[in-house]
């Protein structure tokens, strides 16, 4: 686990996986998983990107405050840095897949892991529910992991690098026959997906609309004009939003007051995070932090 982090963040080498590479990939069947490592339970975040295919089972995963059900032939996709946990049934079983972009980059760009639009959850469902002959494909891909990893041989981390893609290729057909779009649809997800990635990595530095238009060389009315027609919200409230859910994250899961808070979100003035989160979501950040724990008793 990461020191001195205000909420758990979790490193792969912290489910000590007995795979060729322990710091940066780690592949388990979801019941064995589940049963060794019970600290999972409880909120926390992770460093790497996870895949996680649920065979049987029935529950809920809450990623970010929003509970999704579970159920047999369920997948979920979370990014590095989201809060997440679980509830579920003991019969649960199914596949748990964890690698970090270096793993990924050292075969693939990290452009392209971050072209997949399944891990993007202010656009996407982090959720995918899989059909039969979908399972049947995944779950090929799944048990030649599972070789691999119990038996490693020359060149094994490259095949798990392309197992890897493979995974995330067949999860983003399953996702384009749901939700299909346009050629010009997908131009202008592919924009957005640049201003997601740039929000994520300035948010608590930068919350003026102008900073993200000049580094993605457009004027502030185009866009705003790409993230309405994406999301139906401006830059600015996109930079808010990201504010107020890390915010919601530290409030429920540090135990930091007010002040600190205000201080990892670089706040100069404690009042004005509080009023500026009162207006957003309607409750002071001690409100929040209440009602919160007044529905987990």
């Amino acid at each position: 686990m990461m020191p001195n982090s205000p909420l758990p963040i979790f490193q792969i080498l912290d489910f000590e996986p007995a795979t060729p590479d322990p710091t940066n990939f780690y592949y388990a069947g979801l019941k064995n998983h589940l049963a060794t490592h019970q600290f999972i339970q409880k909120p926390h975040k992770h460093d790497f990107y996870i895949i996680v295919l649920f065979s049987q089972g029935k529950g809920s995963h809450t990623i970010d405050f929003q509970s999704y059900p579970v159920s047999g032939g369920a997948v979920f996709f979370l990014r590095p840095g989201q809060v997440h946990s679980w509830s579920l049934s003991e019969d649960s079983d199914g596949h748990i897949l964890f690698f970090s972009a270096a793993f990924y980059a050292s075969l693939f760009s990290r452009s392209r892991l971050k072209g997949y639009s399944l891990f993007n959850s202010s656009q996407a469902f982090p959720h995918l529910e899989t059909g039969s002959l979908e399972k049947d494909e995944i779950f090929n891909v799944f048990g030649k992991i599972l070789v691999e990893t119990s038996n490693p041989q020359w060149a094994t981390n490259d095949l798990l690098r392309n197992y890897i893609d493979v995974l995330l290729i067949y999860f983003q057909r399953f996702k384009a026959k749901k939700n299909p779009y346009s050629k010009d649809e997908k131009i202008v997800y592919d924009q957005f997906q640049q201003v997601e990635m740039l929000l994520e990595s300035n948010f608590k530095q930068h919350r003026e609309a102008g900073f993200y238009a000049e580094k993605l060389n457009l004027s502030l009315k185009q866009l705003n004009a790409l993230c309405k027609r994406t999301v139906s919200k401006t830059i600015t409230q996109l930079v808010l939003d990201r504010v107020i859910l890390e915010a919601q994250r530290l409030l429920i899961h540090a135990d930091l007051n007010i002040s600190k808070i205000a201080y990892e979100l670089e706040f100069e003035d404690a009042s004005y995070f509080s009023r500026l989160f009162k207006k957003k979501t309607g409750a002071t950040p001690e409100q929040f932090r209440e009602q919160l724990e007044k529905n987990s008793v």
